[in-house]
């Protein structure tokens, strides 16, 4: 393993030069002590190792206190597996907290965590930090970062996807129709979503840059963990919250709420197959005046 890159924030710069290579050898002194069967152990070093990838591009600090935080297990399980079901969620949140508990005994691991299955839907974004994320994107250092950072803003937005979604558009995957900008989404939930109109100028200009690479990360379709390299790499701005991707999809759901977009057409364009997003996001959407109400009940149908 190699030291950090000194941009990321979450280094603290007052810890000591211990080396990644003395994290590697604790966790894998820790996975012998964890199972005695050898295919356990190797079923325990890969996902450790996966961890340990996904950790140290978070800007985890080289020492096995920093490494094993709850929280940043927690977080991996919740983001870090954007194509994995509950169920294997849970398996691998089971097997780095035991293996947590062997490399430092001190370590602050709560006995019972949250139980992994719906999570509600996150809070979505005001316009002021909209504003700010695309002030933000226009001030990358490079070419590269910007389009990155304004793809993953104009996708969210502006067409509702998520981090399992973003790793299948190419350029040539979004294209000017009649209708409007239209994005062709892979992967296991594919279907076509139409560009909120405010959004669909600079997409489409993204799009014809890329050509046949990905708007975000390059060529290879399906990448996992693409969103949390992307945005990992950024500079950031201390004065905004951080960026959360579903939190973008939350604010293009909420807009669609507002607009009273028909639920079964939200549904088909967000990959949804449940309606309870949507009702965590009621409370956000403003209700309706009693003129405005009356004539949507009588006029329906």
């Amino acid at each position: 393993m190699t030291t950090p890159s000194p941009d990321i924030e979450y280094v603290p710069r007052h810890l000591d030069p211990i080396t990644w290579h003395s994290v590697a050898v604790a966790v894998m002194d820790a996975v012998e002590r964890a199972s005695a069967a050898d295919s356990t152990r190797r079923r325990y070093r890969s996902h450790a190792a996966a961890f340990a990838v996904w950790a140290k591009r978070q800007g985890a600090p080289p020492e096995i206190g920093g490494f094993f935080r709850t929280e940043l297990i927690e977080r991996y399980v919740e983001v870090g597996m954007p194509s994995a079901k509950d169920s294997t969620r849970a398996t691998r949140r089971s097997i780095l907290r035991r293996i947590a508990r062997h490399a430092d005994p001190v370590l602050s691991v709560s006995a019972a965590p949250t139980p992994i299955g719906y999570r509600r839907v996150r809070v979505p974004y005001e316009s002021p930090e909209v504003v700010s994320y695309f002030r933000l994107a226009e001030a990358q250092p490079t070419p590269g970062r910007r389009d990155s950072l304004m793809a993953v803003l104009l996708l969210g937005l502006g067409c509702g996807l998520d981090c399992s979604d973003l790793g299948w558009v190419r350029g040539v995957d979004v294209r000017q129709t009649h209708d409007g900008v239209e994005v062709a989404v892979g992967g296991r939930r594919s279907r076509r979503v139409v560009c909120l109109s405010r959004y669909e100028g600079r997409l489409a200009n993204l799009a014809t840059a890329a050509g046949e690479n990905l708007l975000i990360g390059g060529s290879v379709l399906g990448r996992h963990n693409i969103t949390s390299v992307t945005l990992g790499r950024l500079l950031k701005d201390r004065s905004a919250p951080p960026l959360v991707v579903s939190r973008l999809r939350s604010t293009w759901l909420t807009s669609h709420l507002v607009a009273n977009t028909p639920l079964p057409l939200i549904m088909q364009a967000a990959g949804l197959k449940t309606v309870r997003p949507l009702e965590d996001l009621l409370e956000f959407a403003p209700g309706h005046s009693t003129a405005e109400a009356s004539r949507l009940l009588r006029t329906a149908g």
